[in-house]
């Protein structure tokens, strides 16, 4: 339910606007207690309403008025904005100024009436509003929790699968004698994947039980209760349950009872992440050397907290240890012949439980009761979310880590229903989803948002909602990552009575509220499933995704959709979009990639102030309109281009709110005029870029090369098919915090700038130099003069990965030799070289070799020829490398 983040959006919004509208104060005040009342026992519903169907249908009423009640103020919000744009336009007719005087006057007077009309609907809002405040009295809502399971230490051997190695480590960190004082062991996971079990086994082993003088087990879980805790450390030594009242005379006959202990306290289902009331209790806890305290938690973030010395992450069973233990419980008392009836099918059911053990035993359970093929198969066809038995004994347990978020977590795991399975989720889109529903408030800093987006990720990612993260390591933005089956299942579990629509295959879209939709998502659906009249039908839409679904044009209706925030068209064979889209001043991220077939972006994109992301192919793109230039909160713009008929560099001057990675196609530039826009585009002022790629496809001056200086803080730059001679000075003069620099295909540059300049420059590669015969010791920034080479500092200081390829001229690669070795440091940190289809290149630089670790040579002759048989005195000077790869393909 998106009620209780629905209210605390429109707190802020019924002062700034609703004043505006309603004419008495009471009545602003009126409406912002009752918001207040309904925001008080909104959590509470929220838990009631997933098992009491009265509780769910009041939620239900309330979010639709809530969803209203948004929907009217943006209308009111857009209405400003409209009269704001419009009224700043230039008018072009005949009639001159004479129109501009009117304009003005009649939108005034259509922004009175339509004021008066949205007075009167919000009056209405609040009398529907009111009728349901009064409604909460009848539940008398009181704060509640799912019914957590008390865990125990006791544990069926036999009943375990697949958990012997993870086993053995953590005995191995429970018995192992290290660190000092009391070691903290944790075990952390996804609900359901065994943490519990696996800290039973270890605790129930004969040579554990051996090992330590006590040994208590403790489920935690939530809420965290020292006294609570420290009565059952008290009870385990003896000393029976204390009277004591005050938490400290409990924690003090803790520590005295303990002190002189070799103890194992299992503290399992861990969930405080408040580390004072962690320390007051962990103080007491000080026990003989190789006493150890073991925790069982789904959060990273608790690991965190509590101070963990080994952490242990635990994983999903194997396909096969999966379905064993899910066999051992659905064939009970079953024959042989019916296991053989029934295998294939269970094996398929046992691929869905995707490796977690509680989906495993849940599914076991029910294949339990279930004797028939039809049946079994009814199971398989059927999503765990449509299983009455999946959603009671499975989606319960993983309820309680979705209850332990706060609301508005709650809706931003909720958006990601939108992702089919095995969906690699990217969290700059996430992000900008999360933007469009006003999940990070409506501050309109976007800086604010994506910071708070970023930290709702982490805290998703660290109570295992997410897995298999992956992280780009030179844009710590770049992060993305999947969803488990099982969370897949319930993320559809709990969104199925959400405002939103996913398309998929042959769904019958006639069957749901078209009108309420506030998220609609379609990918690979035919045009046939996707009628052009739906975007029309789609009033609230704030996130529109239609992707690869073959449109080839888009109905003049879509400009009418006010809400929409996030347009996502991409993968569409588009030629044209229709003006009206400039209409959508709400909108925030357009995303048009590889619409190969769109030649132009519409003339009014100047009026899409809002707009801070617009993504685009530049394949069939002719033209960017100038209106370009006045978007200047614009933050992606992936692509641009320029040359003779094309985008102007000038457009660039004053957008320097972008961020992130720009491609920058560059035509012909040979005039002054191309010379005044280059520097009017000041890209050094682009200080949030950090990747930037040149794409040449014609000849550019040398001094407007120069006057396209990049941004000092750049970490990423490539620059393809470049015509000049010599590189920009700029790049290794200005460019102190490159970490990857790319350059393919400069024909006619014979030789290489100073690089080894560039002080934190780590990867380099370097392909299709035609023209380039040696490389010689200025490419590695060094002082020629020896008398002064003390003075001089390391070459490439910080390079780890350099890459020579396609450069079929190339001959020599100086070396350094003699006293002047001794004195420089040459690519200390360099562990990886490359060269491939280099065929002239006659040998290496021994003074490069001394740090590798890994040495490349693919299809170049002579270097073959020298090093592929591994002897003699060359291979001598390598042959200290660990990983070396000689390519013998062209060796005669």
């Amino acid at each position: 339910m998106a009620v209780f983040t629905l209210v605390e959006r429109l707190g802020p919004l019924i002062e700034k606007e609703v004043s505006l509208l309603l004419e008495s104060k009471n009545e602003v005040e009126n409406l912002t207690g009752k918001l207040k009342k309904i925001q008080g026992v909104l959590k509470d519903a929220e838990r009631i309403g997933v098992t009491d169907s009265k509780v769910k249908n009041w939620l239900k009423e309330l979010q639709d008025v809530s969803h209203e009640m948004d929907d009217l103020l943006d209308e009111w919000q857009t209405a400003n904005l409209q009269l704001q744009i419009e009224g700043s336009d230039e008018v072009s007719n005949p009639w001159g100024k004479a129109i501009s005087f009117i304009q003005p006057i009649y939108l005034c007077f259509k922004h009175f009436v339509e004021r008066r009309e949205f007075n009167l609907k919000i009056r209405g809002l609040i009398g529907k509003l009111d009728f349901i405040v009064q409604g909460k009295d009848e539940f008398g809502f009181l704060p509640s929790e799912f019914k957590r399971i008390e865990s125990t230490s006791l544990v069926d051997f036999a009943c375990v699968h697949g958990r012997v190695i993870d086993k053995e480590n953590l005995i191995q960190n429970l018995l192992s004698e290290w660190g000092s004082g009391v070691q903290i062991v944790s075990i952390v996971g996804t609900g359901g994947v065994g943490k519990t079990t696996l800290a039973q086994l270890a605790f129930n082993d004969p040579e554990v039980e051996e090992h330590f003088e006590l040994r208590t087990w403790i489920c935690v879980s939530d809420p965290f209760d020292e006294t609570k805790i420290a009565k059952s450390v008290l009870e385990a030594v003896g000393e029976g349950s204390s009277n004591a009242s005050k938490l400290e005379m409990l924690l003090r006959s803790v520590k005295n009872s303990v002190s002189k202990k070799r103890f194992l306290i299992v503290l399992d289902d861990v969930w405080t992440e408040d580390r004072e009331r962690w320390e007051t209790l962990k103080n007491s806890l000080q026990g003989a050397p190789g006493s150890r305290i073991l925790v069982t938690t789904r959060s990273d973030r608790v690991v965190r907290v509590i101070g963990t010395d080994t952490c242990i992450p635990l994983g999903q069973l194997s396909e096969e240890d999966c379905w064993s233990l899910l066999s051992k419980i659905a064939f009970v008392r079953r024959s042989e012949e019916e296991r053989e009836k029934l295998e294939d099918i269970g094996k398929k059911i046992a691929l869905k439980c995707k490796g977690l053990p509680l989906a495993a035993k849940t599914m076991g359970s029910l294949l339990c009761l279930k004797d028939t093929v039809g049946e079994w198969l009814n199971v398989l066809e059927s999503p765990l979310w449509q299983l009455e038995e999946a959603t009671v004994q499975l989606f319960s347990h993983l309820y309680l880590s979705y209850n332990d978020l706060s609301p508005v977590l709650k809706r931003c795991f909720s958006s990601c229903v939108i992702y089919p399975k095995d969906t690699l989720i990217r969290l700059d889109e996430l992000i900008r989803i999360w933007m469009a529903h006003g999940y990070l408030g409506l501050s309109g800093n976007v800086d604010h948002m994506q910071s708070m987006g970023l930290e709702m990720f982490k805290n998703l990612e660290m109570r295992s909602f997410f897995q298999e993260l992956e992280k780009d390591k030179y844009d710590e933005s770049k992060i993305s990552c999947k969803m488990h089956d099982i969370m897949h299942d319930f993320v559809t579990y709990l969104s199925k009575d959400e405002c939103c629509l996913i398309l998929r295959g042959g769904v019958d879209i006639t069957n749901c509220d078209i009108g309420k939709v506030r998220t609609f998502c379609a990918r690979n659906v035919s045009q046939e499933g996707l009628p052009l009249n739906l975007f029309s039908r789609l009033k609230c839409v704030r996130v529109l995704i239609a992707s690869d679904c073959g449109l080839q044009e888009l109905p003049q209706e879509i400009g009418k959709l006010i809400h929409l925030r996030y347009l996502d068209l991409s993968f569409n064979p588009i030629r044209k979009l229709p003006e009206t889209l400039c209409d959508l001043y709400n909108l925030q991220t357009l995303d048009l990639r590889v619409c190969g077939d769109l030649s132009e972006l519409p003339q009014g994109i100047y009026k899409l102030i809002n707009l801070r992301h617009l993504l685009f192919s530049i394949r069939g793109m002719k033209t960017i309109p100038q209106g370009l230039e006045r978007l200047t909160g614009l933050w992606t713009l992936n692509n641009f281009k320029v040359g003779r008929g094309s985008s102007k560099l000038r457009y660039l001057k004053n957008l320097n709110q972008l961020r992130g990675s720009l491609k920058l196609f560059l035509g012909d530039l040979s005039e002054s005029e191309d010379l005044v826009d280059a520097e009017k585009a000041e890209l050094k002022n682009k200080v949030h870029i950090q990747n930037l790629e040149f794409i040449f496809h014609g000849e550019v001056r040398v001094d407007i090369m120069e006057a396209l200086q990049p941004p000092p803080n750049l970490h990423y730059l490539q620059m393809f098919a470049y015509k000049g001679t010599q590189l920009p000075v700029w790049i290794t003069t200005s460019l102190n915090y490159l970490r990857v620099l790319e350059i393919e295909s400069f024909e006619n540059c014979s030789s290489l700038p100073p690089l080894g300049k560039l002080p934190m420059l780590e990867e380099l590669v370097i392909s299709f130099m035609d023209s380039m015969k040696d490389v010689g010791n200025e490419f590695l920034g060094i002082i020629e003069t020896f008398q002064e080479l003390p003075n001089a500092g390391p070459a490439f200081p910080k390079l780890r990965k350099l890459h020579f390829s396609y450069c079929e001229n190339w001959e020599k690669w100086e070396d350094i030799t003699g006293d002047e070795k001794d004195h420089l440091l040459i690519m200390p940190c360099l562990k990886e070289l490359e060269i491939d289809h280099c065929d002239k290149l006659k040998t290496l630089p021994h003074c490069l070799l001394s740090s590798l670790e890994y040495l490349t040579i693919e299809r170049c002759f002579n270097l073959a020829s020298l090093y592929g048989d591994r002897i003699g005195d060359e291979w001598d000077k390598i042959s200290h490398i660990p990983h070396i790869k000689v390519d013998p393909v062209w060796k005669i």
